[in-house]
C-alpha cells in the first residue's frame, strides 16, 4: 500500500465500515456527524466525485489517508498499515441527542490500573512517560453492542471516559473537559489528554507548577470557557461569578481582569493547525492574558508529534 492507492480507498466506503451513515446527500456532498466528537447536528462533509472530506466545524479536510491519521492520530506508516491490513475494527463514538433519551449501548465490565501489555506497547510507541501515563489514565474494559473491547482512559469531569487504544479514539459516555487545580496562578490548556502526558514527560516538574484544562476536544472550547461564564478561568467575587468581557473592545480593562480572573497567564497548547490556531484566537480575543504555548513545538503538529522526535534518554 502505498500514499496514491491509499488516497484511492472510498471514504464512504471506509466510513460505512467505521458504524457511520450520512445523515444527508446531494448528488456530490455526503454530511455526516464528525467521527471525531460528539455533536448533534452534521459538520462532516465527504465530496464523493473528489474523495476527499472537510470537517467544518474544525476547519480541517483531506484525502482518505489524511482522515485514517487523524482518526487514529497515527502517522503515515501506521496509517498506510491499518488501510492495508483492512485494520478497523473500529466503531462510533455515542451521540448524545438532546430529543431522544437512549439507554447507553456499551457496559463498562472493569476499570483497573494501567498495566495490558498491548495499551503498555501503545504507550510507548507514542514515547509518553509510562509512569505519568499509569498515575492520570485507567485501562477500561467494556463492551458495546455484544463485543468486548479495552482500552486507555481518561476520565472527564462528568466521570465518562476518553478511550485510546492503536485502533479506537472514541468517548464512552458524554463528553467533557478534565481540570487539574493545583492552585497555581498560572493555567495551561490542552486539546487532548495525550497532549498533557506528552508534557509531563517533558516537563516532569510542572506537574505541580500549573492547573491544567484538558478540553478532551477543541469542539468543547466555546461551550465552556467562551461563550458562559464558568469556575475553570473565573473567580467568585462577593458571592457573583465574574466573567470578563472581550478584551478586544477595550484595552483598557486588562488590569481589571486581571483581578477577576482565577489566573495570571493562560497557557495554549493547542495542535499546529487551523483548528488550533482558531482555538487559540478565540481565548485570545476573550482572555487578556493569553500566551501561545505552540512556541514550544512551533515546527510540529502537535506536543506529542514534538516528543516522538526526542530521545526520552535526553530528557531530566
Amino acid at each position: 500500500m502505498n500514499c496514491e492507492l491509499a488516497k484511492q480507498i472510498s471514504l464512504t466506503d471506509l466510513l460505512k465500515k467505521l458504524g457511520f451513515t450520512p445523515t444527508r446527500t446531494t448528488r456530490i456532498d455526503w454530511w455526516y456527524i464528525s467521527p471525531f466528537r460528539t455533536e448533534k447536528t452534521a459538520s462532516f462533509k465527504v465530496n464523493i466525485a473528489k474523495n476527499v472530506f472537510y470537517d467544518h466545524a474544525e476547519g480541517f479536510g483531506g484525502t482518505t489517508l489524511d482522515f485514517v491519521m487523524k482518526y487514529n492520530n497515527c502517522d503515515i506508516k501506521l496509517a498506510l498499515e491499518l488501510l492495508k491490513n483492512d485494520s478497523f475494527s473500529f466503531h462510533q463514538p455515542i451521540i448524545v441527542s438532546s430529543n431522544i433519551t437512549q439507554e447507553p449501548t456499551y457496559t463498562i465490565q472493569a476499570i483497573k490500573p494501567l498495566t495490558h501489555p498491548n495499551l503498555i506497547q501503545y504507550i510507548n510507541e507514542r514515547n509518553l512517560s509510562l509512569k505519568v501515563a499509569q498515575t492520570y489514565c485507567k485501562e477500561v474494559h467494556y463492551t458495546l453492542k455484544n463485543k468486548s473491547y479495552y482500552a486507555v482512559a481518561f476520565q472527564n469531569e462528568l466521570g465518562s471516559f476518553e478511550l485510546r487504544n492503536k485502533y479506537v479514539k472514541m468517548c464512552l459516555g458524554k463528553k467533557a473537559v478534565t481540570y487539574f487545580d493545583n492552585k497555581s496562578k498560572h493555567i495551561v490548556l490542552f486539546e487532548s489528554w495525550s497532549d498533557y502526558i506528552s508534557f509531563l514527560t517533558l516537563y516532569p516538574n510542572a506537574e505541580k507548577q500549573y492547573d491544567y484544562l484538558i478540553l478532551n476536544s477543541v469542539s468543547m472550547l466555546n461551550n465552556t470557557i467562551i461563550k458562559t461564564p464558568n469556575n475553570y478561568l473565573y473567580k467568585w467575587i462577593n458571592g457573583e461569578l465574574y466573567k470578563c468581557i472581550n478584551v478586544q473592545m477595550d484595552k483598557s480593562i486588562n488590569n481589571t481582569l486581571y483581578k477577576e480572573l482565577k489566573y495570571e497567564s493562560i497557557i495554549c497548547c493547542f495542535d499546529n493547525d487551523k483548528a488550533g490556531e482558531s482555538a487559540f484566537q478565540k481565548v485570545a480575543q476573550t482572555y487578556a492574558n493569553v500566551v501561545d504555548g505552540r512556541k514550544l513545538y512551533k515546527n510540529y503538529k502537535d506536543l506529542n508529534d514534538y516528543l516522538l522526535t526526542i530521545n526520552r534518554n535526553d530528557l531530566t
